[in-house]
């Protein structure tokens, strides 16, 4: 398997770049990145320089210089990348607001893990969460962090599906996360079952939280539904009503005993 994921930016890069399908895309991006190309340390790689190989008869990839040791080589390294498209991505999307958020790396699974960002400027913290993470995982990393700051926002990768459930039957939205081209598509997830996919761009975060269309509708749908229920379960507590106190009104008359045919 050829490698086909690098960075631009230097030994521990993370602006990371994956080879397009196109070949003349391929010769693009080798034109337009004469800077060159690095086998990433934050994706768990060596550090060392990459060739772009683009020759007849065989799929673009890079190489490394020379004879080196990587634990990247021979893998097509997509994974190990992934939380650096999610960190370019995520720091872009809030230094256009005007924000300067300190991100952090959250162990797991090389390049899976996830991201810790928070935002002073607002008293918020973006989570986005790559990897599987359990229910009591979850739970208690979400109270510790809204013990520090005011809002704190889940953004969910394919992999963290079974958390975004959690949140979901807890605050009736949850948010997942998926890359589209150099940028993230964020999902805004309801109790019915439905998910309206934005850009990130589209999305804020302010003083009140982090807002995305749809949210709103979200959440409305879920005050609903918890009403529903609330309202189903009191009709079913006064129809038990009911039925004790007609048994207390009109107790049960035991039939007499039969008595044995004379003789």
């Amino acid at each position: 398997m050829e490698l086909r994921w690098a960075v631009t930016d230097g030994p521990a890069g993370t602006a990371a770049v994956a080879l397009p399908e196109d070949r003349a895309a391929v010769r693009a991006l080798g034109l337009h990145r004469s800077g060159g190309f690095w086998c990433s340390r934050e994706a768990g790689g060596c550090g060392g320089r990459l060739v772009l190989e683009v020759r007849e008869g065989s799929r673009p990839h890079f190489r490394h210089c020379g004879d080196v040791r990587c634990a990247l080589t021979g893998s097509d390294a997509g994974p190990a990348y992934d939380h650096l498209r999610h960190r370019r991505a995520v720091a872009a999307w809030l230094a256009a607001q005007g924000f300067r958020p300190r991100i952090e790396e959250v162990p797991g699974p090389p390049g899976s893990g996830g991201l810790h960002v928070v935002v002073a400027e607002v008293g918020a913290v973006v989570e986005v969460q790559l990897s599987p993470l359990p229910d009591t995982a979850w739970r208690e990393r979400d109270d510790r962090y809204r013990r520090r700051v005011r809002h704190v926002t889940w953004l969910y990768g394919p992999a963290a599906g079974s958390a975004a459930d959690t949140e979901l039957a807890v605050r009736g939205v949850a948010y997942a996360v998926r890359r589209h081209n150099t940028g993230l598509l964020v999902g805004v997830r309801d109790v019915d079952g439905g998910t309206r996919w934005v850009r990130l761009g589209a999305c804020r975060l302010t003083a009140d939280g982090f807002e995305a269309p749809g949210a709103a509708e979200a959440r409305a749908l879920h005050a609903r539904r918890a009403a529903d229920r609330r309202d189903a379960a009191r009709r079913a507590a006064r129809c038990a009503e009911r039925a004790a106190q007609g048994t207390r009104d009109h107790p049960r008359v035991e039939a007499p005993p039969l008595l044995p045919f004379p003789a």
